[in-house]
C-alpha cells in the first residue's frame, strides 16, 4: 500500500487506523445535572474500521454510563485497510473507505442488533487511494478523496439498496487532499489538502450533489487534517498538524467562502490532529497526537474566536487521532491509535471540561483512527 512521504508517512504506515460511527440519534437521561437531557433510550452502536485487521468491530453503547460493549459476530470483514468511515444520517448503512484496495465496503445496519451485512455488489471501485469517505448531510450522495490524485469523486446512494454509483467528473481539490466535510446545511464543502497547507472550498448542488470550486484555498497553518464546522455553519476550524495550532474561518453564507478569524491560529496541544464541535457551537475539541491530551476551547458565537478553557487540556491515551462529541449526548469520545483504545468521556455542557469514565479506556483491534457522530464524518 502507498503511502504519503515524510512524517505523514511514518504516522500512518506504522500505526494501525480505526473509526467510529454512532448510528442512531436519540441518547439516554444522563444523571449529571449539568445535563438536562430527557430523550428515549434507543439502540446506538460504534463501528470501528480496523486497518491493519482489514475488517470493521462493532459495539453497542450503554446510553447511561457511554461505556462500549462488543456486539456479536464482530468483527466483519471489509477491504484492505480501511482508513475511514461513515454512517448514512437514517443509520440504514455503513460505508468504509479501503486504501489499500481502492474500495468502498457498503454495510447495511440491523438497526436492533447492530450486527453489518455486506451489500450486494460491495466492495466498491472508487479510484486509488481513498482516505476519507463522507456522506451528505441528506443522505443522497457519498464522496471519497484520493489522495495521490488530488481529486474529490462523487457517487449517488441508492436509498433502498444502498449500493453507490459514480456521478460527474472528478473535482480538483489542493496538494494531498485528506478529509472532506459539508457544512450541516448541506451548502457548502471543505477539503484539508494537507501538502497545500490549506482549505480548499466548494459550493454543493443539492440536486446532482456536485462540487463548484467557490474561491482560491484559504491558507492554514502547516498541514491541516481536518475541518470541522460548526452547526449554524458560521464558522469553520482546521486542525493543524504540521504544527500546534487550529485555524478559524468565518463562512460567507452565500459563497462559502472562508476568511480567517482575527487571531487565528490559536494555540492547541503538539500536533492536532482533529477537531469537533458541539451541537450548539459553544465548544471546540482538539485531540492532540503529539501531546497525548485534549484541549477545549469556548467558541465566540459573534466573532468565532477560541478561548481555551479552565484545567484544559485534558489527559488522553498514547497517540489520540480523533474526538467526536454527539449532538445530544454527554459524551466524548478519543481515538487512542497509539495504545488501542477509546478514552470515553461525560461532558460538562456549561463549561465543556471533559470527565474521564470509570471504565475508560475501553480496548479496540488494532488501534482506532477516525471517528464520526450521526452522520457527521470526521477524518
Amino acid at each position: 500500500m502507498q503511502k504519503s512521504v515524510g512524517v505523514f508517512k511514518v504516522i500512518r504506515s506504522l500505526t494501525v487506523v480505526s473509526a467510529l460511527i454512532f448510528s442512531t440519534h436519540s441518547f439516554a437521561t444522563t444523571p449529571n445535572p449539568s445535563n438536562k437531557l430527557n430523550i428515549s433510550d434507543t439502540h446506538h452502536f460504534v463501528y470501528s474500521a480496523n486497518q491493519a485487521a482489514h475488517n470493521v468491530s462493532a459495539f453497542k453503547i450503554n446510553l447511561v454510563t457511554g461505556q462500549l460493549t462488543k456486539i456479536e459476530g464482530s468483527p466483519f470483514k471489509s477491504g484492505r485497510y480501511p482508513v475511514s468511515i461513515k454512517t448514512t444520517p437514517n443509520n440504514k448503512f455503513v460505508y468504509a473507505a479501503n486504501q489499500g484496495s481502492n474500495s468502498i465496503s457498503a454495510y447495511r445496519v440491523n438497526a436492533d442488533s447492530g450486527v453489518l451485512t455486506q451489500l450486494d455488489g460491495s466492495p466498491f471501485i472508487v479510484g486509488d487511494y481513498p482516505d476519507a469517505v463522507t456522506v451528505s448531510p441528506n443522505g443522497n450522495f457519498l464522496y471519497i478523496t484520493n489522495e495521490n490524485d488530488n481529486q474529490i469523486r462523487t457517487f449517488i446512494i441508492d436509498q433502498n439498496s444502498g449500493a453507490i454509483t459514480a456521478s460527474g467528473a472528478p473535482v480538483k481539490t489542493g496538494e494531498h487532499p485528506i478529509s472532506v466535510n459539508l457544512s450541516p446545511n448541506g451548502k457548502f464543502a471543505y477539503v484539508a489538502n494537507f501538502y497545500g497547507h490549506s482549505i480548499s472550498s466548494y459550493t454543493v448542488n443539492q440536486e446532482t450533489g456536485i462540487f463548484t470550486r467557490t474561491s482560491d484555498d484559504a491558507k492554514t497553518d502547516e498541514r491541516p487534517i481536518y475541518v470541522s464546522i460548526t452547526a449554524n455553519n458560521r464558522f469553520a476550524y482546521s486542525s493543524n498538524y504540521g504544527s500546534t495550532t487550529v485555524s478559524a474561518f468565518q463562512i460567507d453564507q452565500i459563497t462559502g467562502e472562508l476568511t480567517e478569524v482575527e487571531g487565528s491560529p490559536f494555540l492547541a496541544g503538539a500536533q492536532p490532529y482533529s477537531v469537533t464541535t458541539d451541537a450548539k457551537g459553544e465548544f471546540l475539541y482538539s485531540a492532540n497526537w503529539g501531546s497525548h491530551d485534549v484541549t477545549v476551547f469556548r467558541i465566540n458565537n459573534k466573532t468565532g474566536v477560541l478561548s481555551e478553557i479552565k484545567d484544559s487540556p485534558f489527559d488522553a491515551g498514547w497517540f489520540p487521532y480523533a474526538v467526536v462529541r454527539d449532538n445530544s449526548s454527554p459524551f466524548v469520545y478519543v481515538a487512542n491509535n497509539g495504545e488501542a483504545t477509546i478514552s470515553a468521556y461525560h461532558v460538562n455542557d456549561t463549561t465543556g471540561a471533559l470527565e474521564m469514565l470509570s471504565d475508560s479506556p475501553f480496548e479496540t483491534e488494532l488501534g482506532p483512527y477516525s471517528l464520526t457522530i450521526n452522520g457527521f464524518a470526521m477524518k
